[in-house]
C-alpha cells in the first residue's frame, strides 16, 4: 500500500452508524483483505501440504483475519490445529513496548508440531519477538512462523519480520477488520485510517 492516499471509492463501505465521521480515508477494502487472504493460504498450503500445523490466533484483533484465513485453507483441504493466545503491547495509538500475556494456549498441543501465529499486524515486532521465545521454551514445537495480514513501516527495522505478509502499510494508526482504538471498531469489514474525531471519541457514551 503506498504512502499517498489511494483513490478508492468508499461509498459503499459500511460501519456501525456510531463511527460516521471517526475515519480519516478508507485503506484497504474488504475485496482486497479478501483477495490477499486467498493468495496467503495459497502459500500456507503449498508450505505445509501433507502436515497439519497448529493456526495460532493471536487474541483479539486476529480473530475475523484467522477466521477468514481458516476458511481458505479448508477450501484448499489444508488440515490444521487452532490455538489461541492473548497479549497485548498497544495502549491508545501507541505500542508500549512491553507485551502482556494473558495465556490460552495449551503448550502441549504444540510439541513436536509446526506452529503457524496468525497476527493483525507487525510494527515494531515487539510482540512476536517476545512470543516466539515463550512458545519454543514452553511448547517444543517443531518450527514457529508468523503469518500477519499487515506490516507497517516504520523508520526503524523491526525485531522480527514475518514469513507470510499480506500488506505492506505505511506508518498510520489503522482500525477496522479486528483492529481496534480503545476495543471500538473490530466490528468494520474494511480497513481504514482513523480520524482525530475517531480517537477523541468518548466511547463511555455507547451502550
Amino acid at each position: 500500500i503506498p504512502d499517498a492516499p489511494r483513490d478508492i471509492d468508499a461509498s459503499k463501505c459500511i460501519y456501525p452508524a456510531e463511527y460516521e465521521g471517526h475515519f480519516d480515508r478508507l485503506l484497504i477494502p474488504k475485496e482486497e483483505i479478501s483477495s490477499v487472504v486467498h493468495s496467503l493460504a495459497e502459500k500456507i498450503h503449498e508450505d505445509y501440504q501433507g502436515r497439519r500445523p497448529v493456526m495460532m490466533c493471536v487474541l483479539k484483533g486476529s480473530g475475523p483475519f484467522y477466521q477468514h484465513l481458516l476458511d481458505e485453507l479448508q477450501e484448499l483441504r489444508q488440515g490444521y490445529y487452532t490455538e489461541f493466545i492473548r497479549t497485548s503491547s498497544y495502549e491508545g495509538t501507541a505500542s508500549t513496548g512491553k507485551v502482556k500475556l494473558a495465556g490460552g494456549v495449551d503448550f502441549k498441543n504444540l510439541n513436536g508440531r509446526d506452529v503457524v501465529l496468525v497476527e493483525d499486524i507487525v510494527d515494531t515486532g515487539t510482540t512476536v519477538s517476545h512470543l516466539i521465545p515463550v512458545l519454543e521454551a514452553e511448547g517444543k514445537p517443531a518450527s514457529v512462523t508468523v503469518c500477519t495480514l499487515l506490516s507497517k513501516r516504520l523508520d526503524q527495522p523491526p525485531k522480527y519480520r514475518a514469513k507470510y505478509v499480506g500488506f505492506s502499510i505505511p506508518n498510520h494508526f489503522i482500525v477496522g477488520y479486528g483492529l481496534d482504538y480503545n476495543e471500538l471498531y473490530r466490528d468494520v469489514r474494511d480497513i481504514w485510517v482513523i480520524s482525530q474525531a475517531g480517537i477523541d471519541f468518548d466511547s463511555t457514551t455507547l451502550n
